[in-house]
């Protein structure tokens, strides 16, 4: 074998190529089945394990559904909605119009570039299955090959409605083996390979019917592909390469001198190939079929995937969604978007329209001004961690440590200067009612400042002299805020305050009236229309500025802990939890009816926080999950057509604990929507929840047993790729004794 020359380089921005990358997008990417945007990182941020471009169009595929398309060789990227949040890991840009993606239970396809979507229906559904997807293959539009983890082999001549079953891989559980395919590649209808586990290429002429071993080697062979009906490669674990010149009858061992295991191969020629590794801190590239190799570094994070838009055009992805582009086949990357340095806690949004910021550690403040389609990063000037802001203007604002330090910036955070509250306690919150008025709130009570913060007096009020205040949000031209047992606002700029009646039952003890419910989170959009999320995660809605509340039992969740409204009929819920089948996620509850009903939407798949999410009204809505994925939307999340569901039972009056069927229709349906159905009984705040299939009608049914006293029934579905989400009315049950004629 002749000896390969290997070279290590890091690759470095070339300075035209890194102009052209650092421009934002026409539009942020879209995610999942919702209308919120990514901000940040950019273009997005779900890790990309999967490229492929057929010219300057091309498409990634990652975590949590995502599917992204370039029209431009990788410079610009846009989300298109799978309508899933299944990680996918395979894609294959067929033709100029046709798309192929999977992974899981879960396969699309497109015709027209990305626009509309269609199942590849090798699963009756796709919240489980007994073989997900190991790797598809179409060498014409309609003519399509699928690998399922078992080793089956699937064949579909129209797309992927109907499927035939060919001969299993040789060596993999399906035959009785213990090999796993791991890639599957047809140059042809009739010709094609697979490679599994074991080290083992098979080839068939004869569309699966048969299968002959082609190469066997002792590593795992993890990826192939070839350039034209002749040429082709094959990768895999520790350093395997191979090529072929023969269509596939022989396979050439090359070793490319860089110790990683190889996960992905992708060529531009017949000679030039780009080699993605399991590691991710290099991509190899040969430009000599394998006879030498370079490998380069394009960035700091992992990438997990390579392939050619050109013989010179190069695009990488990877680890948390990065992107970078090469013009020169590989010596230099830039990177495309950008990331924000740092970790942040919580949301906050600015007077001003358009602003929004995310104080966090170590003094770090993310901003927005654009409405939340870009974010910068400011510094406050303290080494600890940044508790809370407050900025009525774009350039004044206030800032809140956790060890109570304050400050204040005129230049929107370019420089700050520190100020004396007064007292050596740590307050909780900052809340700014204009440039010159600012107040910082507890633990105990509320100081206030009229004169930017140059002298803070204690409030004298009995309303908040001795309260133990947590958080404080603005209300209109109000001020409201809370502490686990008291719920207090200001209308004077906080010069007086006044006592907000909260929900629950009030008794007199000694003398003095008294509530034992415990206050979570409180959001008021005026002085008289706010909600109350209390301890036990119920919601209470006041008109009248708290003189009565209502509660709102349509939230088909106890999981929630945090709350935002727009306006007195639009606003969110923070959950706590999954939703359906998605597991652990970001997810909220909309509503647009004042909390009677409400619709989940899946967002990310790291968790919102409590104070992640901020509403201000007129415009955008920004949405912080974990601790620097940074969302926006301007159309309360919601994409899709409207949806509509409801639920009904036969009866809704029983005398004894007794067996129902609850059944329900949503409208438009295909038969593969997935609804929840939830129950909560009475004298309880816990929800009981089954989820279903919908049929190709709508209809689903759900049996319950249901107890005594009233039992409330709610329905709702998150929505797909055609269709927002929707939240049933209520549906109440109750069983009571009859009772007694005198």
């Amino acid at each position: 074998m002749r000896s390969t020359r290997t070279t290590i380089t890091v690759a470095v921005a070339a300075a035209g190529l890194a102009a052209a990358a650092a421009a934002p997008a026409a539009a942020n990417v879209q995610v999942g089945s919702s209308a919120w945007e990514w901000g940040n990182p950019q273009p997005q941020g779900n890790t990309l394990r999967a490229t492929d471009f057929r010219g300057a169009t091309g498409y990634a595929v990652g975590d949590f559904g995502t599917l992204l398309k370039s029209s431009d060789g990788g410079l610009t990227w846009a989300g298109l909605q799978t309508g899933t949040f299944t990680n996918l890991t395979e894609v294959q840009a067929v033709d100029d119009t046709t798309l192929v993606a999977g992974g899981g239970c879960v396969a699309r396809r497109s015709d027209d570039g990305g626009r509309t979507f269609s199942r590849i229906a090798f699963t009756p559904v796709e919240n489980s299955c007994k073989e997900p997807l190991a790797a598809l293959s179409f060498p014409q539009k309609t003519v399509g090959f699928l690998a399922l983890a078992d080793g089956t082999v699937l064949q579909t001549a129209d797309g992927g409605t109907a499927f035939a079953q060919k001969s299993a891989i040789p060596g993999t559980r399906a035959p009785g083996g213990r090999d796993t395919p791991t890639a599957l590649w047809f140059t042809s209808p009739t010709t094609g390979f697979a490679a599994t586990t074991g080290g083992k290429i098979f080839s068939t002429v004869d569309a699966g019917n048969s299968w002959k071993l082609v190469s066997d080697t002792n590593r795992a062979v993890r990826d192939v592909t070839f350039f034209d009906a002749t040429t082709g490669y094959a990768v895999g674990d520790g350093g395997l390469f191979l090529r072929t010149t023969d269509s596939g009858v022989t396979w050439t061992p090359k070793d490319l001198g860089v110790a990683r295991n190889y996960t992905g191969v992708r060529c531009s020629t017949a000679l030039q190939s780009v080699v993605s590794t399991a590691e991710g801190d290099v991509v190899v590239r040969t430009t000599d079929g394998g006879d030498t190799a370079n490998a380069l570094t394009p960035s700091t994070d992992k990438i997990l995937a390579a392939s050619f838009a050109s013989a010179t055009r190069l695009v990488a992805a990877g680890e948390r969604g990065t992107t970078v582009v090469s013009d020169d086949a590989g010596t230099t990357f830039a990177p495309i978007g950008g990331r924000l340095t740092g970790t942040f806690s919580r949301l906050r949004a600015g007077l001003q329209p358009g602003t929004a910021f995310a104080p966090g550690a170590d003094g770090a403040l993310g901003k927005t001004t654009d409405g939340g389609r870009t974010w910068t990063r400011a510094n406050v000037a303290t080494s600890e961690d940044v508790l809370d802001v407050a900025f009525p203007t774009a350039t004044v604002g206030y800032a809140l440590d956790v060890q109570g330090g304050l400050f204040r910036t005129a230049d929107g955070g370019a420089t700050w200067k520190t100020l004396d509250t007064g007292t050596t306690a740590r307050p909780n919150a900052v809340v700014a009612t204009s440039p010159d008025t600012v107040l910082v709130l507890g633990p105990t009570g509320v100081r206030r400042s009229a004169d930017g913060g140059n002298v803070f007096d204690a409030v004298r009020s009995d309303a908040v002299a001795r309260t133990a205040l947590t958080d404080a949000e603005r209300a209109g031209s109000a001020v409201v805020a809370w502490g686990r047992q008291d719920i207090v606002r200001t209308t004077d700029g906080g010069r007086t305050w006044t006592t907000i009646r909260k929900p629950g039952t009030y008794k007199r003890v000694k003398g003095k009236l008294r509530n034992r419910l415990v206050v979570g989170r409180v959001d008021f959009v005026d002085q008289r229309v706010g909600y109350v999320q209390d301890g036990t995660s119920r919601l209470w809605r006041t008109a009248n500025g708290g003189r009565t509340w209502t509660e709102l039992p349509g939230t088909g969740t106890n999981r929630f802990d945090g709350l935002q409204f727009s306006s007195a009929t639009s606003g969110y819920l923070v959950a706590q939890g999954g939703f359906g089948d998605v597991p652990s996620a970001g997810i909220l509850y909309r509503t647009t009816d004042g909390g009677k009903t409400f619709a989940p939407q899946v967002v990310s798949p790291t968790v919102i926080g409590p104070t992640g999410l901020v509403a201000p009204g007129g415009g955008s809505d920004y949405l912080l999950a974990g601790v620097a994925d940074l969302f926006a939307t301007t159309k309360g999340g919601v994409s899709g057509a409207a949806s509509t569901l409801s639920i009904t039972t036969k009866q809704k009056r029983y005398t004894k604990v007794t067996k129902i069927t609850v059944t329900g229709k949503l409208t438009p349906a295909t038969g593969t929507e997935r609804v929840t159905v939830s129950r909560r009984p009475e004298g309880s705040v816990r929800w009981i929840a089954q989820t279903v299939k919908v049929a190709a009608n709508g209809a689903f049914t759900t049996s319950w047993t249901v107890t005594r006293g009233a039992n409330l029934f709610v329905a709702q579905w998150a929505g797909d790729f055609d269709s927002a989400g929707d939240g049933s009315p209520l549906l109440n049950v109750v069983v009571s004794a009859k009772k007694k004629k005198r």
